[in-house]
Parts: C-alpha cells; structure tokens; sequence
C-alpha cells in the first residue's frame, strides 16, 4: 500500500535529527531537568508530612506539633507547584523553539527534494507530511513533552522514595508490574502497526480527494464522477476502520493499566498491616508509603496513556525527517554528480546539449526513458512531442537537472544550468514588479519596463505620463488572468537572459483568449537561445529546428517539421493530421524568429528592444 509513498526515517536517523536540534540548547535542557528534579523532591512533601501527622495524632502530640508538619506540607506542595510552573514554561519555550527550527527544515527540505521523488510518488503524501504530521509532532511537543517529562522525574524520585520507606513495602507494590508491562507491550506491538497505518491511510484518502477535486473537469467529461467518489469513500472506510481499530487498542490498555494499581494497592497495604501489626513499622509510615505509591499512580497512568500520543507523534517525527533525510541524500547526489568545478551559472553564449544513451526510471513506479540520444545545437529550438507519459516530460527534466540519468550521460557546454518555464501558472504574493525581480532583485524599473514591451505586455505598463517620460509599470491588488500570469513568467525569464531554456508546455493552462501573445512572448524568448520546447499542440512547434517523437519512454522519430509530416509511417504525421482536421492549428504559421540581440541589448540598457 506505500510503494508510492516517500521514505520514513529509521530510528537512528531520528535520533540524529533531534540531537542535532538539542545541541544549541544544552543550557536550558540542564536547567529544565534540575527545575523538574526539584519539584518532584518537594512534592514527596505532602505525602510524608501526612504520614508525620497520622503518627502525632496517634502518639496524641499536640497541636504545635501537627500544626508544624500542617504548615510543612502546605509549603512543599507550594513551592514543588510553582518550580513545576517554572520548569513547565522553560520547557514548552524551548520546545517550541526546537518544534520552530524542525517545521522550517522540513519545509525548506520539502522544498529541495528531487523532483523524480516527488512525480514518482503520491502529491497527498507529503502534503500529508507537511501538514498532519507536523501538527501532530507539535501538538506532542507542545502539551505532552511537559506532561512526561514531569511524569518521569515524580515516578523516579518516588519509587526510590518508597524503597527508602521500606523496601518489603515496595516490594509488595510490585505486585502492579505484570500488568503494567503486559498491558504495555501489547499496546506497544500493536499500536505501532495501527498507528502507523492511520497515517498512511489518511493520506490515501487525502490523495484520492485531491485526485477528484483537480480533475474534476476531466472525471465529468468522462461520466467517472461516481467512480471517483468510491474511491474517496472507499478509502475514507479504511481510514475510519483503522481509528477505531486504534481505539480498542487504547481501551485495552486503560483496563490493564487500572486492573494493576488496585493489585498493587491492595498488596501494600496488606503487608502494611501486616508490618505494622508485628510493630515493624509505625501506622504513620504505612499511611506515608501508601500515599507515595498512590501517587505514582498519575504519573505512571500519564505516562502510559500519553504512549497514544506518544505513537502518532514518533510517526510522525519518522515520516518528518524521512523528508529531511531524503532531501540531504538529492542535495548530496546531485553535488556529486555536479562536481566541485562545475560552473553553476548561465553563459552568454548559447551552448549545444547533448545525451548520449540515457535512460531513466522512476524508483517506484519503473516509469521513464530508455537510451535516448540526442544533439541540440547552440542557439536552436528542439521540441519534444508524443502522448502524455511518452517520456518528453522527463527527458526535458533529465536535461534540467532535476534528475540524474541511471545510465548514460548528459552534457550541456560550459555547465550551464537550464531555466525553466512550466504549465504551472503561480502568482507570487506582491505586485508585478516584485514578481519579475524574483529572477534579479537588483534589476531596473527601465529593466522590467523593456522585458514587458517585449512579450507584449502592455497591459502591465502605465503610459498616461506625457511622451517624454518613459512608461511605468501598472501596479494592481487584482491576481492577473492565467495568460497574464505566464506572459510575467516569460517576461521574468527574459530578464534573467539565461542561454538555455525549457519550455514545459507553458500554454497548456493559458485560456484562448491569451494564447497568441503567449505564444508570441515565447517566440521572443527563444532568439538567440538553446531551447527545448515540450509540446502537446504542434502549432507553435513547427518552426523548431527539429523536433523529437516520444513514444513509450523511447525517440523514434527527429526531424524538421517537414520531414516528419512526409514520413507517412512515422507518427508524427499522424498527430498533425488529427491536429489540423480537429482545427487545432491555425490557418497561419508563424514565419521565422527575430535575432536575439536587439533584445538582450535593450535589456541590459533598460530600454526597450
């Protein structure tokens, strides 16, 4: 059921993670550790003044006396509560600030992660991980750490408290731990495989549903709508089976838990009496000892029941830094496949790209490309066509960096790392001159004004200033129209001027309505420029110097336009025809492109090309 989801952290790699958080905060751990030891010492304050007070009481000792051991308890209960207060806000800041530093590398680690990880798997998954499991790891870091931590310093001091009473009373309070460890390790054992499969249960339920809601144009065209509501419903029954499955275990662990404090306070107190009987112990001590075992009874309880919280938030931490360690294992391969001399930065002269026998398949799913051999000369257009999961889109990915071929090589000149432009239309928060200054922050108002006029955004330009003055930008609170979107992200590139750029079907989400200047906005960004165009219309192909045919994960087919039309067993010629006849392509083809350099030199003036 996970062979699509990303990897879960051992153990070890848990614990490495968390020292790791702990080591710049080593002085206020210690600090924490010596507020809660002390506030479990004075806490044992209340129970031996009760003790001292049933002894004057039947020694019949006078009110000084009680009223001394009176005031005893009523001090040490107050000074353990608020050194307990004090420990607790110590701890859940310092918990917060290392539950602070977790969430950030987990999300700048999801942020890294190799995108062949990310496409071969399930999205909901790490949406799942960046969402559910950090709020269950900061639920239990915020209200649980404290409780446990506490827990564990008052069932420390109290056992060895009780020991010093009398070790045969102890002894007997033994009694309690057959139960307490059967009860236990059975929760344990299974709750681990419970738990474990909630997690993963809800996310493929949580996938299912963005499955329906994303396509949910597609599954209506289809007539699939109830289809897919099985599978939500389907998938929610089992995440729902699963949780209660979890509360029965959590049932049974309550009923073993009780059933063990009453054995183990009816032994004691039977061998109190005894022992106090044959006048071994005083009546006061009993009482003393009888409370101090009651009072492991809270923390122990705390403890073991907290184990359901404990369980969700280990999954949790597991499947959290599984995302953190996944993302250190890209960072590492594609330093080493980058090596430490490579340039990382664009020319500016457009380089050549060149595979030789590269293949690829995704870890999971075993999808991908096989021996796939291509040259693109400098400064050309190469398009990739074929039906979806032909393998355009990962060869294009392959060229990008984004993955490592399993075989073969790919080699762009000079080192140069690609530029992408995407199907994926994203406005980022701020105006249109924060977005096109994500590619250079330093860049000129005259800059972005020329890479505007460029792509034909005159939407974007103020020009009711008078004629002398050069125009400005149009800024607004409203979010573009998707066209408007990727004609910025076009723009955006042209200011970064990078020699190598891939273009990932960037008008598949645009409207008709914007397509045309889209298309026009591309056609200027690949003058002068290494381009690979991926492309499911072949209209703003044509004129590609050659175009790649993907078939199931292989090229069969690279040719100009027109020689592939030609080829009448070739299935090229097969998708132009269905293209054309469905009235797909324009009546009109575009003509040649214009020269890279009057724009790149009204760019670098701030002026306009």
């Amino acid at each position: 059921m996970a062979e699509h989801q990303l990897p879960i952290a051992t153990g070890a790699e848990v614990r490495g993670v968390l020292r790791a958080l702990l080591r710049d905060h080593r002085a206020r751990t210690t600090g924490v550790c010596i507020l809660f030891l002390s506030a479990a010492v004075l806490g044992l304050t209340l129970p031996l003044s009760l003790g001292k007070i049933v002894d004057a009481v039947v020694e019949q000792a006078g009110p000084l006396i009680v009223g001394g051991w009176v005031a005893a308890a009523a001090a040490g209960t107050i000074a353990a509560a608020m050194l307990g207060l004090w420990g607790n806000r110590v701890l859940v800041s310092l918990v917060q600030d290392i539950l602070a530093k977790l969430r950030e590398e987990v999300f700048a680690s999801a942020m890294r992660l190799p995108v062949a990880t990310i496409d071969d798997g399930e999205s909901a998954d790490l949406v799942s991980r960046v969402t559910g499991d950090v709020e269950a790891v900061a639920e239990a870091g915020g209200d649980v750490v404290p409780e446990l931590l506490a827990a564990c310093f008052a069932i420390a001091v109290s056992l060895v408290s009780l020991a010093a009473i009398d070790l045969r009373l102890a002894l007997a309070g033994l009694v309690c731990v057959p139960s307490y460890a059967i009860g236990t390790r059975l929760f344990l054992r299974r709750s681990r495989v419970v738990f474990r499969e909630v997690r993963l249960r809800e996310a493929h339920r949580s996938q299912a549903v963005l499955e329906v809601v994303e396509g949910r144009e597609t599954l209506t065209a289809l007539n699939e709508e109830e289809g897919a509501l099985d599978r939500v419903a389907t998938r929610a029954e089992a995440s729902i089976r699963m949780q209660i499955e979890g509360t029965r275990v959590r049932n049974r662990l309550f009923l073993s838990i009780h059933g063990g404090e009453a054995l183990g306070m009816i032994a004691l107190l039977a061998a109190g009496a005894m022992l106090s009987g044959a006048g071994a112990l005083t009546v006061g001590m009993v009482t003393t000892a009888a409370l101090v075992f009651h009072r492991l009874f809270g923390p122990i309880g705390q403890l073991i029941f907290s184990l359901d919280d404990v369980q969700r938030a280990t999954i949790g931490l597991a499947r959290l830094v599984g995302v953190i360690v996944t993302a250190r294992e890209g960072d590492a391969e594609r330093d080493a496949s980058r090596g430490a001399d490579q340039p990382r930065s664009g020319s500016d002269l457009a380089p050549a790209i060149e595979l030789r026998d590269v293949s690829f398949s995704y870890p999971r799913t075993g999808r991908g490309v096989r021996d796939v051999s291509l040259r693109i000369d400098p400064a050309t257009t190469t398009a990739f066509v074929g039906a979806s999961g032909s393998g355009k889109s990962t060869v294009a990915k392959l060229i990008a960096g984004q993955y490592a071929p399993d075989s073969g090589s790919v080699e762009i000149e000079g080192g140069v790392l690609p530029y992408t432009i995407s199907q994926e239309l994203h406005w980022f928060r701020g105006g249109i001159a924060e977005n096109l200054r994500l590619a250079a922050p330093e860049a000129s108002d005259a800059t972005l004004v020329a890479a505007l006029e460029a792509v034909g955004a005159e939407w974007a330009l103020d020009r009711s200033r008078s004629e002398q003055r050069a125009a400005s930008i149009a800024e607004s609170d409203e979010v573009p129209d998707e066209g408007r979107i990727q004609q910025l992200a076009i723009a955006r590139a042209l200011i970064a001027d990078p020699s190598v750029v891939i273009l990932d079907e960037p008008t598949a989400d645009v409207g008709l309505q914007y397509r045309d200047d889209v298309e026009a906005a591309i056609a200027r960004l690949r003058v002068g420029r290494t381009a690979v165009f991926i492309a499911h219309r072949l209209a703003p192909v044509i004129d590609a110097s050659s175009i790649a045919v993907f078939e199931n994960g292989r090229m069969v087919q690279l040719a100009p336009h027109e020689t592939l039309v030609a080829d009448e067993a070739g299935p090229y010629r097969g998708l132009w025809i269905a293209q054309r006849d469905a009235d797909v392509l324009p009546i009109g083809m575009p003509g040649g492109l214009p020269s890279r350099a009057p724009a790149k030199a009204a760019l670098d003036q701030g002026g306009t090309p």
